[in-house]
């Protein structure tokens, strides 16, 4: 990964985390309340289902490319692209949740270089874009406020197309990735979800459109993604149980 991306991840940190930090220092009886209201927490006997929805940027990490005689590219290079997704998700118990996402990345052009003496087609050039489904697990630290941080790991899928002059092929992977971030809360039932994901989405194996029976093969295929994404909970996300009213004691 390169110096650039490596500051980049590692400022998002240190703001995610300065962030939270400044909400802590604010108090016990400041719950982070966009109208300084007080905070009524989430109640344990009201959880359930969520829809959520994400946009953000993957940054590719470096990869090696081989071909079916195991040629050593001397160039390697993959444009970094958007991505975007969906899923539905449950909280378990306070703290925990699970979600299940299918996200799509772009086409990223994939540009790679042979020593001009080892085979007859020394340059490969194709656009590579992937579909990848993920069961994600999360833990959420819970500090009473409306900013919460959250630490998640995934498993999966990713279904990985190359179209192009060179290849014309698609090949499927087991994938897994590693989350960090914060959930903010919005008003009833909408929170808005900042992160960092590390995906890993295994090697690649691509058919050569010119060349019967050579292959080649994406190895260590890895994104460093920023998310930003919305959370809608289907029913209560606070205690719905009704605050008695004047009236009730007449």
């Amino acid at each position: 990964m390169s110096k650039c991306k490596v500051s980049f991840i590692g400022a998002l940190m240190l703001v995610l985390t300065g962030t939270t930090a400044g909400a802590a220092d604010l108090g016990d009886d400041y719950r982070g309340s966009l109208k300084d209201d007080v905070y009524e927490g989430v109640s344990e006997n009201n959880r359930g289902w969520y829809l959520r929805g994400d946009i953000g940027g993957s940054f590719y990490d470096d990869f090696n490319m081989t071909d079916t005689d195991k040629a050593a590219f001397i160039r390697e290079d993959i444009d970094d692209k958007f991505m975007f997704g969906g899923g539905i998700g449950y909280n378990l118990m306070r703290g925990f949740r699970v979600d299940f996402t299918l996200d799509y990345r772009g086409d990223a052009d994939v540009f790679a270089q042979l020593d001009s003496g080892t085979a007859p087609d020394n340059e490969f050039t194709g656009e590579l874009s992937s579909l990848v489904g993920l069961a994600n697990f999360y833990y959420d630290l819970d500090m009473g406020h409306r900013i919460t941080p959250y630490v998640g790991v995934g498993i999966g899928f990713a279904s990985l197309s190359m179209d192009g002059p060179d290849a014309d092929d698609s090949d499927t992977n087991f994938a897994w990735a590693l989350m960090a971030g914060v959930d903010i809360d919005l008003r009833a039932n909408w929170k808005l979800d900042i992160g960092y994901r590390y995906l890993n989405m295994g090697d690649g194996k691509f058919d050569d459109s010119k060349i019967p029976g050579r292959q080649f093969e994406v190895e260590d295929l890895e994104a460093h993604e920023i998310r930003v994404g919305l959370r809608y909970q289907l029913g209560c996300l606070r205690d719905c149980t009704p605050t008695p009213s004047y009236e009730s004691y007449k």
